[in-house]
């Protein structure tokens, strides 16, 4: 409406074919503000609107010069009119009323004759759209972020940090993201913080004196006792949690929350905080309460209205959900870790040798996997190691893995076989009991007489059945990848009817470090397994030098990515003197 009363007072002010009484009468019936000042700046001719917006009457402002009348000196619309008149051109400029709300106002100026003429008009409300529009895109925009965000989380603590920041700074000055187990934990106040954020990086250490345990042992912070007027009050204010609605304190809740806050060095921290007012929503997922997000604003900034509070109550429901999924994938993680624990034993105590292992589940999976290492002395001079890799990295792989490994470990304490027997002597149990599965693996023997266990060396002989060789770092000598053949992979021989095997050789002198691994460490997409290996032996070259556990992890860090694609294992030996 602004824009096409303007363009009318513009046409009727320049027609001069129009009768003068017919166009001051169209000019009069306009809901904007139009006047006409002469060469003295004198108002000749005002119109009711106009009048009002200067407070004022017609009558009272007709032969008036304008800046008695109007409190416009030094003011943005005496520039636009002083430069309109001086360079014969139209200017507009916008200005606020103040009011609540303010009120916006477009004022335009362009020559007349020797004068000038002036409309004002009242664009609150198309003011008003535009920010309706740029913040339904803004919203709309936050939105579609955090559904790639939060999907994209892995872990309870990547959730709800991802969580902060898609709050701050769009809808709060800082917030907390707090960890719920459910319903009950809430109503006896057992919370543990999950994340937060803050707009402003130096009020970070604030929150995390806010926020940390009281105990710094244990992650939940229970909410302080309170006494019976308190305890009144609390259930008051925040009853709608448990009925799943948020709770909202417009004002002063820097000393709402400050009773509650036990903890001298977080009362501190929330004094310098000093929030305004707090929004807290309840985090749920399907399967019910997950956690809560308390965001919070400062003075200065406007508290949430109904729209930030619907925004952020749709956050919730997807943050509510990534949490619960990323709380899903924790137990699946932490079941899957228990379960293949359970199936690889500690590393053992040998005669003469420091034994290290490690085992790393690929990304994707349910944290269980093929991948196995096991090491068992058959005598008191001679140690069995053992590294393989069933088919899969799942549960049926883990499953079969645990065959696998107790047939090889079985027969291989039952007797004393060599590596290429043992093998064999697996290949025949497996075709005979049926098990449907195929696996690699190595089989070496560290066998060592009285004189060699004594000054720490002795010979390895070992067995590939399709698996990655061994790797050695003797002393005053390079890393090297012990050179020898390969055979076929295990079960196989139901295919093949037999499979011959043969063992290696290799002395290995006091002080040498022995590396068996799986190759999820070593193979890449797109990379040579040879290159893979290659970075190996190099990182068992510069680490060469560190204590077996230390190496293990060196090692691990710098050849795996951040989320492998594959589990491995690594099985290490060090040869010392008995």
């Amino acid at each position: 409406m602004g824009t096409r009363s303007t363009a009318t007072e513009r046409a009727l002010a320049d027609d001069r074919t129009l009768a003068p009484e017919r166009a001051m009468a169209l000019l009069e019936a306009l809901p904007d503000g139009f006047a006409l000042l002469d060469a003295d700046w004198r108002f000749t001719w005002v119109n009711d609107a106009s009048a009002r917006l200067a407070g004022s009457t017609r009558e009272a402002m007709i032969g008036e010069v304008a800046w008695d009348v109007l409190p416009l000196r030094g003011t943005p619309v005496e520039a636009a009119w002083r430069t309109a008149r001086a360079e014969h051109r139209e200017t507009v400029v916008e200005v606020e009323l103040p009011g609540d709300p303010p009120q916006q106002l477009e004022v335009r100026a362009w020559p007349d004759g020797d004068g000038l003429a002036t409309s004002t008009v009242d664009v609150t409300a198309r003011h008003r759209a535009h920010q309706q529009v740029e913040r339904s895109a803004r919203r709309s925009s936050l939105l579609t972020r955090s559904g790639a965000e939060l999907g994209g989380a892995v872990g309870v603590q990547e959730a709800s940090k991802r969580l902060a920041h898609l709050v701050v700074p769009a809808v709060a000055d800082w917030c907390v993201v707090m960890e719920v187990e459910g319903d009950e934990q809430l109503a006896r106040g057992v919370v543990s913080t999950a994340g937060w954020w803050h707009r402003d990086s130096r009020c970070l250490p604030l929150v995390g004196v806010l926020v940390r345990p009281s105990n710094p042992d244990d992650d939940a912070r229970p909410v302080p006792r309170l006494d019976a007027a308190q305890l009144h009050e609390a259930r008051a204010l925040f009853g709608p949690l448990g009925q799943g609605r948020p709770v909202v304190i417009a004002h002063g809740a820097a000393a709402l929350m400050s009773p509650s806050v036990a903890d001298p060095e977080a009362r501190a921290a929330l004094a310098q905080l000093d929030p305004e007012s707090v929004v807290i929503i309840p985090l749920r997922g399907r399967y019910g309460l997950v956690g809560l997000l308390a965001c919070f604003t400062d003075r200065g900034r406007p508290a949430p209205d109904p729209e930030d509070i619907a925004l952020l109550t749709d956050l919730a429901r997807r943050g509510g959900l990534a949490i619960e999924a990323a709380r899903l994938r924790d137990e699946q993680q932490r079941l899957g870790e228990a379960l293949q624990r359970s199936l690889l034993t500690a590393p053992p105590q040998l005669p003469g040798c420091e034994v290290a292992v490690r085992y790393v589940p690929a990304a994707h999976s349910a944290h269980v996997g093929g991948d196995w290492y096991d090491a068992f002395a058959q005598d008191s001079q001679q140690v069995v190691l053992v590294i393989g890799d069933v088919v899969g990295h799942d549960s049926r792989a883990a499953a079969d893995m645990g065959q696998v490994r107790g047939i090889l470990r079985g027969l291989g304490v039952s007797g004393s076989p060599s590596p290429a027997q043992l093998l064999a002597t697996v290949d025949t149990a497996m075709a005979r009991l049926r098990l449907d599965t195929t696996a690699t693996a190595l089989v070496a023997r560290l066998e060592r007489d009285p004189a060699r266990l004594r000054r720490g060396g002795g010979v390895l002989r070992w067995c590939s059945a399709g698996h990655l060789p061994p790797l050695v770092v003797e002393p005053g000598v390079s890393a090297r990848l012990l050179p020898g053949r390969t055979g076929l992979l295990l079960g196989v021989e139901q295919l093949t009817g037999g499979t011959p095997r043969s063992d290696l050789e290799a002395e290995l002198p006091p002080g040498t470090t022995l590396l068996l691994c799986t190759d999820g460490l070593v193979e890449r997409r797109g990379t040579p397994l040879d290159a893979g290996l290659e970075q190996l032996r190099r990182a068992l070259e510069d680490y060469r030098a560190l204590p077996l556990p230390q190496l293990c992890d060196a090692v691990v860090r710098r050849l795996l990515p951040a989320h492998p694609e594959d589990d491995v294992a690594l099985l290490a030996v060090r040869l010392r003197p008995a």
